[in-house]
């Protein structure tokens, strides 16, 4: 796990400042990769590469990038883990290459000299990497099939600048870094930037499973894996028994290519499905007991140590639980538009990168259970996507009673009743974003569309709506939301984390299962039922979150009020305050929660606090610093304890 950067610049020799960003670029991701720093340049090509290491694999000085093949024709640097290299490197020494280290990163050398681009269809990894081909005077950029690993580019005059997170790119003078206003259109929607965008006008991501290749004359990028078409094909002839086995094999497959490292490994446990599914496997696997992870909370409500710790005393983990007050988490709010370098609403991003504190004073690679609910069905909000459209096939009198009805009920109920006699595609996308469409459209002036949402749920149409909407969170919510926040909270202190069910061929098997095999993890449970008591794991299913809602009518309520105001709205393009205002209102009158809506604004807002402070040289100042100030040794004095 690393940090790359680079630029190639197409009119050959260097780009004015070029080393002086690149080195700067390589300080800033520090947190990235603080084992080892380097850089690679190719200067009648305009080419300069730049690596930070977070050591592994091969902890020696031969695995030190940037890296160049042994014949010297291209140069690589990389972000990830190959977790079959070892068997790509066997075929590679078959064919005749030779290889002076142990890294993965000099089997995907060797592997693109031998298949070139085609590589990408025989790694299992996770990965973003950039190949300088010095033959072909081309730039190979790659991002993983599930999108674990970020990769951010600009094209501008000059030529191309890429990087692992987003700053060091708003600091190249070239980089248009106007706000995007669709992006803030579709953040205020979703709580994310979707790729390709990104907040800057000038800088793009590139999106999971695709590639980009650079030359002097041609330009392209492409998708070199699509679950689309496996989704919308044929469903396998399987019953659940078999599909159980299979399903056990292929995690079982992958926690043997995620659990070699040459540093110390453990992994997240909060007592759910997903993490103990994995726990569960891999101290079937490890020789030694395996390190386990779980923060506990203060407020019962958003306390899950003592089911992890039950399902660790069970599975005999050396079991870590460190105890957090409120505080804790209000603490961090100041850091999160640095850790996330654009918006992002998603305030498990707190917790997460707590677990990832507790988590890295122990062990430098962390498991964890993420992508069970988008592979196997695990959201709730399928089941009212269900619901909600069992009523839209009343007669119209019979929706509109329905609507009256369930429209008095608290929560989300009671929200979902006007989508009563919405079109489906509609229902789902109201429920899994924040702001409604009408509500953007009136506080932006525009509604842009998410073209991998509605890609995935017309490609699918002869599906089931569950199953549409667990291809449109594959290609959507998983990427762009989940694994954004695990990868940035993790390595803002430098702990890996790996998904062993992103595995990329146990999801092209879920994406084939009859549907009735993957609703509400049916499959996953068994599995895990082999394993361990049902009465262990068997609770309803538990958002990793922290008490906003409390906060923001108690002590975050100034910090609210002071950056939800219509003039730093307006700042970040939000013409039309009505709808913050009655937000607001409800909120406080306590009508209903609204903490996602508000997190997702006030976070915008810090966002954009920070932005401008940086562009004009200055170090951003937190809002309402009297609130946030409190980082005394008692702001984070955690206490251990040891099962």
């Amino acid at each position: 796990m690393c940090g790359i950067a680079g630029f190639w610049s197409k009119r050959g020799g260097s780009l004015d400042g070029g080393d002086a960003w690149l080195r700067s670029t390589l300080a800033e991701l520090e947190h990235r990769g603080p084992d080892d720093s380097g850089m690679w340049a190719e200067r009648s090509s305009g080419v300069l590469l730049g690596h930070r290491r977070l050591s592994i694999i091969d902890l020696s000085p031969l695995g030190h990038q940037p890296m160049v093949s042994t014949s010297g024709s291209a140069a690589i640097v990389f972000n990830g883990e190959i977790y079959n290299h070892r068997s790509l490197r066997l075929e590679l020494e078959r064919r005749g290459f030779a290889f002076r280290s142990e890294s993965d990163t000099e089997v995907l050398l060797n592997g693109y000299a031998c298949w070139g681009e085609l590589v990408l269809d025989r790694l299992v990894g996770m990965f973003a990497f950039a190949i300088w081909d010095r033959s072909t005077e081309t730039l190979f950029l790659a991002r993983d099939r599930a999108g674990e690993k970020p990769l951010y580019y600009a094209l501008t005059e000059a030529g191309v600048a890429f990087a692992s997170e987003v700053a060091p790119l708003a600091k190249l003078h070239a980089v248009d870094t106007r706000i995007d206003a669709a992006a803030v259109s579709l953040y205020l929607q979703y709580q994310y930037v979707p790729a390709p965008r990104s907040i800057y006008a000038g800088i793009r991501k590139l999106p999971a499973a695709h590639a980009m290749s650079i030359g002097r004359e041609r330009s392209r990028i492409w998708r070199y894996w699509d679950p689309v078409p496996i989704a919308a094909g044929p469903r396998l002839a399987i019953g659940p028994d078999d599909a159980l086995d299979e399903l056990e094999r292929l995690l079982r497959d992958a926690l043997r290519g995620q659990m070699i490292a040459d540093v110390p490994l453990g992994a997240f446990l909060s007592g759910g499905i997903d993490s103990s599914a994995v726990v569960s496997m891999m101290t079937e696997l490890s020789t030694r007991p395996v390190r386990t992870f779980t923060i506990g909370f203060d407020v019962p409500r958003y306390d899950e140590s003592r089911q992890a710790a039950c399902v660790a005393h069970h599975l005999g983990t050396d079991h870590t639980v460190e105890y957090l007050t409120e505080r804790d988490a209000v603490a961090l709010i100041p850091d999160v538009p640095a850790m996330y370098g654009e918006p992002f609403g998603d305030s498990s991003a707190l917790p997460t990168h707590l677990v990832s504190r507790v988590a890295r004073k122990h062990v430098t690679v962390s498991l964890s259970g993420d992508g069970g609910d988008e592979a196997l069905g695990g959201y709730t909000r399928y089941d009212e996507l269900e619901r909600i459209l069992l009523l839209s096939r009343l007669p119209s009198p019979l929706q509109a009673l329905a609507r009256t009805v369930c429209g008095r009920l608290p929560g989300r109920l009671g929200r979902g009743a006007s989508l009563v006699g919405v079109a489906p595609r509609e229902v789902f996308r109201a429920r899994v974003g924040v702001f409604r469409s009408d509500d953007v459209q009136a506080m932006t002036g525009a509604v842009p569309p998410l073209e991998e949402f509605d890609r995935a749920w017309a490609a699918a149409a002869v599906q089931p709506v569950r199953q549409r909407a667990m291809l449109a969170d594959l290609l959507t919510y998983l990427p762009e939301a989940i694994l954004v926040k695990v990868d940035r909270a993790a390595m803002r202190i430098s702990l890996e984390t790996r998904a062993p069910l992103l595995d990329h061929r146990l999801l092209e098997f879920t994406l084939r299962l009859p549907p009735e095999l993957t609703r509400r993890k049916r499959l996953l449970k068994r599995l895990v039922y082999r394993r361990i008591p049902r009465a262990l794991v068997d609770r309803p299913k538990q958002g990793f979150g922290v008490p906003l809602g409390k906060w923001f009518r108690g002590e975050l309520r100034e910090l609210l009020f002071d950056a939800l105001t219509p003039a730093r709205m307006r700042t970040v393009g939000i013409e039309q305050f009505a709808p913050v205002q009655k937000v607001l209102a409800s909120h406080m009158s306590g009508a209903f929660d609204e903490y996602p809506r508000l997190w997702t604004l006030l976070m915008l807002s810090l966002w954009h606090d920070r932005h401008r402070a940086l562009a004009s040289g200055r170090e951003p100042v937190p809002l309402a610093p009297a609130i946030v100030e409190r980082r005394s040794a008692e702001a984070f004095a955690l206490h251990q304890i040891r099962v």
